[in-house]
């Protein structure tokens, strides 16, 4: 589980995942009305295909077991008090004057919410800058664009980036991947902007992406499936036809054609030279495009940054700060790939947390945020 996790990595290696990890997880969402599905690369989702009946299990179980749950209203600051306890500042929704809680126990799990960056800051802790993390790629390559909703199920990706004093290490993912209208995504894009999310914003979002489209297949097998290709179909026109072996679509195979090979559509196969054969095969297994920004929607998904883990017990979720202050999910410098890393990452913490609180004092009022 733990490798799963760009930021995490190292702490999550212990005992984290150990009484609320997946298994549990699934189980308690089955047990509580809700059917899963696991996809074919591992994913979990419900039968529903709706996160409203995630949504709404949890506020149902919630009502059920008496939690008051408190909306319109936001903590503005909060503070300790001589006697340990935390005083907050809650703005109401519509009200002219504030209100003010006092609670024995503090848990924030305000997700990437600057509110909580701010709480924990002004409670003694440092934060770590947020930055995006999970999010898709922009190229600026028109014909790439006219490709848009091509799959490919798997390719290895390499992300070259460039950082002033910055040894950046080699990022490599394999998985499916996706052409949009604004560039790529999919899943292997996705972990790349999660490995690299802190230098891809030092880059200022500028590398150089090299694709292989077709990983199974060394460059020597390439070319051999071409230059037979070539021998048992040579009065077909390149364009039209491709060897099959290699599972690419029409509409992706002639982009490869018009962006390197410098051939016509209506050429033969016959006709093709050895050289551009081999720029053909070379251009499938090493193809590079520039990334020139992140997706050109806000649509990355987590953040990578927060509370910095040393300031963390991680078996109680406690602060090693602040007696009886508690963090859960992205307000801590954690942050997952992909595929329901980041949600596990918040239930077994609040699970944790809450758990902990739960042992120090079943009558003490508690404030989630």
């Amino acid at each position: 589980m733990a490798e799963n996790y760009p930021r995490g990595t190292k702490e999550l290696r212990g005992s984290f995942f150990n009484t609320h990890g997946p298994a549990y997880t699934m189980s308690w969402f089955s047990e509580h009305g809700v059917p899963l599905k696991i996809e074919e690369d591992g994913r979990v989702f419900p039968m529903s295909d709706n996160s409203s009946s995630i949504v709404d299990c949890l506020l149902s179980e919630a009502r059920v077991r008496g939690v008051s749950l408190e909306s319109g209203k936001a903590v503005s600051a909060a503070s300790v008090r001589d006697d340990g306890k935390f005083l907050l500042k809650v703005l109401n929704r519509g009200a002219d004057a504030p209100e003010y809680v006092e609670t024995t126990y503090l848990l924030v799990a305000t997700g990437s919410s600057q509110q909580g960056y701010s709480l924990a800051a002004h409670l003694g802790h440092s934060i770590v800058d947020p930055v995006p993390s999970l999010f898709t790629f922009k190229v600026n390559d028109p014909l790439l664009a006219e490709l848009e909703g091509v799959s490919f199920s798997k390719v290895q990706a390499k992300l070259k980036l460039e950082v002033a004093g910055s040894n950046v290490p080699s990022l490599t993912q394999v998985g499916p991947m996706l052409i949009t209208h604004w560039g790529l995504s999919g899943p292997v894009i996705l972990c790349l902007s999660a490995w690299g999310a802190r230098y891809l914003f030092s880059a200022d979002y500028k590398g150089l992406l090299i694709v292989d489209f077709i990983p199974d297949f060394n460059m020597e097998d390439v070319k051999s499936v071409i230059r037979q290709h070539k021998q048992r179909f040579p009065k077909q026109k390149v364009c039209n036809s491709y060897p099959p072996q290699l599972g690419l679509v029409k509409r992706f195979w002639r982009y490869v054609l018009s962006r390197e090979v410098s051939t016509r559509f209506s050429r033969i196969w016959a006709a093709l030279s050895n050289n551009s054969s081999s720029s053909i095969s070379r251009l499938l297994k090493h193809c590079a495009f520039k990334v020139t920004g992140k997706g050109q929607y806000k649509d990355e998904f987590v953040t990578a940054g927060g509370v910095p883990l040393p300031e963390i017990s991680l078996k109680t979720m406690e602060s090693k700060l602040v007696p009886n202050l508690f963090f859960a999910g992205e307000v801590l410098n954690i942050d997952g790939v992909t595929g329901g890393f980041n949600f596990q990452n918040a239930w077994s913490g609040g699970y944790i947390a809450g758990t902990r609180i739960g042992e120090l004092a079943t009558t003490s009022n508690v404030f989630v945020g």
